[in-house]
């Protein structure tokens, strides 16, 4: 009877571990698939009202939502940006949207005026 229940053991245990990390990764997977569909719904929804002009990161964050937004602060469109990111969760879910300046748009502007400076200089 000994043999029996350790023959079960050795043979049992094994399984048990495979098909407990296979519900895991399993869960795990179901989750990121719920992230990445909100990041869809959340980019749809802006790209329909405003067009093109960011595409949002969603991630999950104390219990809610986080959605960062490579939009510049002063940009005449972010708060309506933000109000749409927000509304499309839902006034039941937690989210914090965060507007993130983007580094090339600074680079951009700085580049430009660096070109300015040039020309200015040369023809002086």
């Amino acid at each position: 009877m000994t043999a029996l229940a350790g023959v079960l053991v050795v043979v049992g245990l094994p399984i048990v571990a495979v098909v407990g990390l296979l519900k895991l990764v399993d869960a795990l997977q179901a989750r990121r698939a719920h992230v990445i569909a909100r990041q869809i719904e959340v980019t749809d929804a802006i790209h329909r009202e405003f067009g093109a002009i960011v595409a949002p990161i969603v991630t999950r964050a104390r219990g809610g939502w986080r959605v960062t937004l490579a939009l510049d602060p002063r940009d005449p469109h972010a708060a309506a940006v933000v109000d749409l990111a927000a509304r499309v969760f839902g006034a039941a879910a937690t989210v914090e949207v965060a507007l993130v300046a983007s580094p090339t748009a600074e680079r951009r502007r700085l580049a430009t005026q660096n070109r300015e400076r040039i020309a200015s200089a040369m023809s002086a």
